[in-house]
């Protein structure tokens, strides 16, 4: 038994002292002025032009081979620490990292809540960089009918696609009671971090321009409907 406690106890330690540990864009800014710092952006290449953190390389963690070879560079004797736009991307990466037998710090709030906490990003030198929607073009939007259901998501974004079916067969269906509004989150950077929007897929629901119910994730079609049935009663 007191040997069955014991390898209990090693293994314990053993997984705590491999698991990624999560950290905050203050803790991050520290660790972007060392420029020998393993900062990984596991977003896609087009991502990271549209702007990226300082000092970080890209590694797209959805071309998984391409990953795997990628990080046979990397210094194991070093923490390594990952970030993609919103967390799902860093949180897979890093768990498969720590895996791998590196020491991983997760930035889960990733480059949305970078950038809402107005943290020095690496932007592209030329005019490629899309600002997107306005404020005031925001405001037409949800004033241009009583009812207003935005949705913003992005194409690499799998809970955005797994609501997607959702969302259009909302926007066919109850096109008598709410407009339908859908709206990409990397052409709309400006607009996001104007509205605070930290994660995607983010839905909004507005009657006459007044927000009345905000969701993160993926909702069901249910609770979406039952939302929007209020606006009618």
């Amino acid at each position: 038994m007191k040997r069955y406690l014991i390898l209990l106890f090693l293994g314990i330690t053993f997984l705590s002292t491999n698991a990624q540990e999560k950290v905050d864009a203050e803790t991050m800014e520290k660790v972007i002025a060392k420029p020998q710092t393993q900062i990984l952006d596991v977003r896609t290449a087009e991502e990271y032009k549209g702007g990226h953190m300082p000092n970080s390389v890209n590694i797209d963690w959805k071309e998984r081979s391409k990953f795997e070879k990628a990080i046979k560079t990397l210094d194991k004797d070093q923490p390594v620490y990952v970030y993609c736009l919103g967390g799902g991307r860093s949180k897979q990466a890093s768990e498969f990292l720590t895996q791998q037998g590196f020491k991983v710090y997760d930035y889960s709030g990733g480059m949305m809540d970078w950038r809402n906490a107005e943290k020095p990003e690496i932007k592209p030198d030329n005019n490629e960089e899309v600002k997107g929607l306005t404020t005031d073009d925001f405001e037409k939007i949800i004033h241009s009918s009583d009812v207003v259901l935005v949705n913003f998501s992005a194409v690499w974004c799998v809970p955005c696609q797994e609501l997607k079916p959702t969302i259009e067969k909302i926007e066919k269906e109850q096109s008598n009671k709410v407009k339908v509004v859908k709206i990409d989150a990397d052409q709309n950077k400006t607009l996001m971090k104007a509205l605070n929007v930290r994660g995607i897929p983010q839905l909004l629901l507005f009657q006459k321009g007044e927000i009345i119910w905000n969701k993160t994730g993926v909702p069901t079609e249910g609770e979406i409907l039952a939302q929007i049935n209020k606006t009618t009663n």
